[in-house]
This record gives structure tokens, sequence and C-alpha cells, in this order.
């Protein structure tokens, strides 16, 4: 009976202290609830090496470290979990920019890359394409190599029209897209341009097919796009 004395005394001051402290404040350091989480710990603490031979103490004491790191690895990756999911997010979009992932409403939804942008891919009359989503490019853009891929260029672009890039001032040369998909969302007929060679990293996901999309915002890192009539755009 005496092993329960000193736990049941270290409740009971920890149980005075919180009657006798306004809830706002706190103890120690500690706000009331993990005021008594600690008091229930140490008393559990107490109580399981009261009595304990010297032998015995390292092996009792080393199994409830072992459960107090497992507990608040826990309580982290609870609290945490938002954050924790949007950067597995982020890194995926980082390392694997794959097809869009399709939501139960038939939304499609895009990652953020660590660097803060979106990747998007997407495929251009039939040809693959990673695209990244700008809001400040009025029209599709396509680099030189994506264009050459989806089977336009050659000596038939004209790079007539000015534009601005990260590089600075260039010319880019207008064509219309047969079609363009992003997961079940898909347009056709679109104006585009396509930026001379050496001028533009990355294509660049535009207005023009924002535009024909019912919504698109941003939620917790991912970018969230909602096609009209049910998933195709025309």
């Amino acid at each position: 009976m005496t092993r329960f004395v000193a736990p049941l005394f270290i409740l009971a001051a920890a149980v005075v202290a919180l009657v006798a402290t306004p809830a706002e404040a706190r103890i120690f350091g500690l706000d009331h609830r993990q005021l008594a989480a600690a008091a229930a710990l140490v008393a559990l603490l107490v109580s399981l090496t009261q009595g304990t031979r010297a032998a015995d103490l390292a092996r009792v004491l080393g199994s409830v470290a072992v459960w107090a790191v497992l507990i608040a690895a826990l309580t982290g990756v609870y609290a945490y979990r938002f954050e924790a999911s949007d950067f597995l997010g982020r890194l995926a979009g980082e390392l694997m920019p794959s097809e869009p992932q399709v939501g139960q409403g038939g939304e499609v939804i895009v990652n953020r890359r660590l660097s803060g942008q979106f990747a998007v891919a997407a495929k251009v009359n039939g040809a693959r394409v990673t695209f990244l989503f700008d809001t400040g490019a009025s029209v599709i853009v396509l680099t030189a190599e994506d264009a050459a891929r989806a089977g336009i260029g050659g000596r038939d672009l004209n790079y007539d029209v000015p534009v601005t890039t990260a590089n600075g001032a260039a010319l880019a040369a207008e064509i219309r897209l047969d079609t363009i998909s992003v997961g079940p969302i898909v347009m056709h007929n679109l104006r585009a341009l396509v930026a001379r060679p050496g001028s533009l990293e990355e294509s660049l996901l535009g207005m023009t097919f924002l535009e024909g999309l019912k919504s698109y915002g941003v939620e917790r890192g991912r970018l969230i796009r909602t096609a009209r009539r049910g998933g195709a755009a025309v």
C-alpha cells in the first residue's frame, strides 16, 4: 500500500495546483492540460520504479522511455498531419509530375512542387508535355522542343509575336492546338504560342486553357481544376 503514497501525493498536488490557478494561467511553463499529463506520467514512473530492484530499474526506465517516445511521435504526426501531407505531395510533384489525380467529383488535382510551382502533366495532340501552371500567361506557350514532340514546328512557324519570358523579351509563333488534355479535361482548337528555340525552359499552361474551365483554385498546396459539362471542354 505504501508504494501508492508517493504517486497519490503527486496527483493530489497537481489537482490542488490546477484548482487554485486560473484556467488561462500557466504553471511551471505548462498549461493545465500539459500539467495534468505531466503529473500523471511522473506518478506512473514513481509507481513503476518504487520497490524495483536496481538490476531491473534500468530495464523499466528504458521501456518507459521507449513508450514515451512512441507516444510523442504519434502525437506529433497527428498534430502535423496536414503539413506532412502537403510536404509529401510537394515532393511527389517535384520528383514525379505524373498524371493528375481525379477527385470523386471529377475535379483534377495536382500537387505543388517544392519550389512552389505546379507541374501539370498534359497531352498536346497526343504527345506528353509537362506545363507550368501560370495565370500570368495570357495564352498557352510551348517550348520549341515540346512543340516538335507534338508534331508542331519546322519552317511553317513564323516567329512574329513579341512575348516576355523569364529570359527577357523574345518572339513566338502563333498556332492552334488540335487537342490539349489534362486528365479527363479535354479542349480543342485552342490558340497557343511556340517560343523561339532557347527562349523558354518549360511550357506554360496559360489563360486560354484556364478560361475554359468551370473553376480552378489552390487548396492546401494542391491545384484543383474542374471542367465544364462534367469533364470535357471545347
